[in-house]
C-alpha cells in the first residue's frame, strides 16, 4: 500500500526545484496542502532555466543564443516562477533564485564547488526545515540528479538529516504508486496545479500538452530519512 500523507501546521517545508517550471511539475499539490495547513513553505530555485535554446529561438526567432539571450530568457523564467508560486498560494519572497548554471549542476557537484554547497548549507540553516521535497536521485535528468547530490553534500556539511519527499519528473515510470508517498489532489488543486504549469508560457510552446499532463489526480513522492 502506498504510505500515507502527512503533513502538520507545524511543518516548515523546503522545496529544491532544479529550474522553474519544476516546482509546478513535481509539487504543486504538495504546496497547495502545505499552505492550507498554515505550513510555512520555501522554493529554492536552483537554476533560472536560462540555457533552453529550442523555445527561446522559437520565441525570439533568433538562431545564436549568446550570454546576454541566456540572461534575458532566465530573467523571463524567474518571472514564471514567481506568477507560479503565487498560483499556488506562496508570495514573491517565499523563493530563493541561486542562479547556478543551468545543464551544469552536475560539474559544480563533481567539483565539489565551495560555494555552490555554501549557498545550500546557508538555506538549510536559515530556513530550519522540517521536511525537503527534492528531486529524485533516479531522474535521469543530469540537473535534476546533481541537485539530488548536492542536497545530501549540503546537509552533512550543515550536520543535518532531514526528512526528504523525493519527486521524480523525467522516467516517471520508476516511481510506482506501492512504493511511494500518495498525494490525492482536490479537483480544485488540480486546477491551481494547472493553472501553475500554465504560468511557465516558455515552456509550454513546444510542449504544452507534455507539461500539462502533470496536473494529475495525485502527487507520488519518495520519502527516506525519516526522522
Amino acid at each position: 500500500m502506498p504510505a500515507a500523507f502527512t503533513l502538520s501546521p507545524k511543518d516548515r517545508v523546503l522545496v529544491f526545484a532544479p529550474h522553474p517550471d519544476d516546482e509546478a511539475l513535481g509539487c504543486g499539490g504538495l504546496i497547495q496542502q502545505a499552505v492550507v495547513l498554515g505550513a510555512r513553505v520555501r522554493v529554492v530555485f536552483q537554476t533560472d532555466g536560462d540555457n533552453n535554446p529550442w523555445p527561446q529561438r522559437y520565441v525570439e526567432q533568433r538562431w545564436t543564443i549568446d550570454a546576454s539571450c541566456r540572461q534575458r530568457w532566465g530573467a523571463r523564467r524567474r518571472l514564471e516562477a514567481v506568477r507560479s508560486l503565487q498560483t499556488l498560494g506562496l508570495q514573491a519572497e517565499d523563493a530563493a533564485f541561486f542562479g547556478l548554471p543551468d545543464q551544469g549542476l552536475t560539474g559544480l557537484w563533481q567539483q565539489k564547488d565551495s560555494q555552490t554547497l555554501g549557498l545550500h548549507v546557508s538555506e538549510l540553516q536559515t530556513f530550519r526545515p522540517t521536511l525537503l521535497v527534492v528531486p529524485s536521485e533516479d531522474d535521469n535528468h543530469p540537473d535534476h540528479d546533481a541537485s539530488w547530490s548536492l542536497i545530501q553534500e549540503a546537509q552533512r556539511l550543515a550536520g543535518m538529516n532531514l526528512p526528504q519527499w523525493a519527486y521524480l519528473i523525467h522516467r516517471r515510470w520508476l516511481c510506482p504508486e506501492a512504493s511511494g508517498l500518495t498525494l490525492n489532489l482536490t479537483l480544485h488543486q488540480k486546477a491551481r496545479k494547472l493553472a501553475a504549469i500554465e504560468c511557465h508560457e516558455t515552456q509550454l510552446i513546444l510542449s504544452s500538452s507534455r507539461f500539462c499532463a502533470y496536473a494529475r489526480d495525485s502527487e507520488i513522492f519518495i520519502p527516506s530519512n525519516p526522522a
